[in-house]
């Protein structure tokens, strides 16, 4: 369970002593909590990490956006480079049973998996959750996400089932609608987290779930990895990050009431090479995976798990 208390920003290895200097005076996004100011953990030459004085939320810096508005043109444009569309599936390959890290909650919270009315994933990417979602009994799955170019991927893939490429207050949902919303891997790219929590709750039933993934700033990756823990940081497209105390003081300020909250872990990379001598490529990507998994050992040594997780009713 998360713990109430706010932990002192600590110092991940990897961080240097600039990690003492204040953040720049030219602030192009503050922290959501609108009550700290920011410190800088760590910079490279790529970017920086700051931390909240109060609420001890993470930023990117600089944040790849500062506003709700440039979200959609901006996801749209990363969803079809040649990077991300080289790692998808065939659009008719069918999505596996419950491969989504939400069945990972569901595991420790098995309320959230007993089918209903309505329910909605909010950055639905290719519609694999929403296919999963109706396989469990869902009678109704919609799917949202601001880029357009996966909500066409979706509907390409899934046809029988509704995607949408607008918020939520344009789909005709009704208010109070909502037995189940899902936010995989989604509230660490907003601009203001706060602001879309209020809109969703409004169209949350009274006794309806949210449930909320994404990365762990307390986690034992982080913390032994620090600035090379690239794969959750992501600096090209997250703007804050989330300790268990910050992810339960967002959820409280939107009018949410956390029933339930807790890590979990993902499963280790392969990092060893094909037979034959590798190239020098291939000997970076193994160092970087062995890396990355190493973080993965030391999360379970210290029972901190990489993805943090938050089950939440509204007030």
């Amino acid at each position: 369970m998360l713990q109430h208390s706010i932990p002192e920003p600590h110092a991940p290895r990897g961080a240097t002593a600039a990690a003492r200097a204040p953040a720049p005076t030219t602030d192009p996004l503050p922290c959501w909590c609108r009550r700290g100011t920011w410190t800088l953990v760590f910079r490279t030459p790529r970017f920086g990490l700051l931390r909240c004085t109060v609420c001890g939320c993470y930023r990117v810096d600089p944040p790849p956006l500062t506003s709700d508005e440039g979200s959609a043109s901006f996801y749209s444009d990363y969803y079809v480079s040649d990077h991300y569309v080289a790692g998808l599936p065939a659009p008719s390959e069918p999505a596996a049973p419950r491969r989504s890290r939400f069945w990972r909650v569901a595991e420790q919270v098995p309320p959230v998996a007993v089918a209903g009315g309505l329910a909605v994933d909010i950055g639905c990417g290719e519609g694999g959750l929403c296919r999963e979602l109706a396989n469990a009994g869902w009678r109704r799955v919609v799917g949202l996400d601001v880029s357009s170019t996966r909500v066409a991927r979706a509907r390409a893939t899934y046809p029988d089932l509704e995607f949408f490429d607008r918020p939520i207050t344009q789909t005709g949902l009704d208010a109070e609608a909502v037995e189940l919303a899902v936010m995989d891997n989604v509230i660490e790219h907003l601009p203001d987290p706060v602001g879309l929590l209020r809109t969703l709750r409004e169209f949350m039933a009274p006794q309806g779930r949210l449930v909320v993934i994404t990365p762990n700033m307390e986690s034992g990756n982080f913390r032994l990895l620090g600035r090379r823990w690239t794969p959750e940081l992501a600096p090209h497209a997250h703007v804050f990050l989330f300790t268990p105390p910050a992810m339960r003081t967002l959820l409280a300020r939107a009018g949410f009431v956390v029933e339930a909250a807790g890590t979990f872990h993902t499963p280790a990379s392969s990092c060893w090479p094909p037979l034959g001598v590798p190239r020098l490529a291939e000997l970076k990507v193994m160092v970087w995976r062995a890396m990355q998994d190493a973080g993965g050992v030391y999360s379970r040594l210290i029972s901190a798990g990489p993805m943090l997780y938050a089950v939440a009713r509204r007030q």
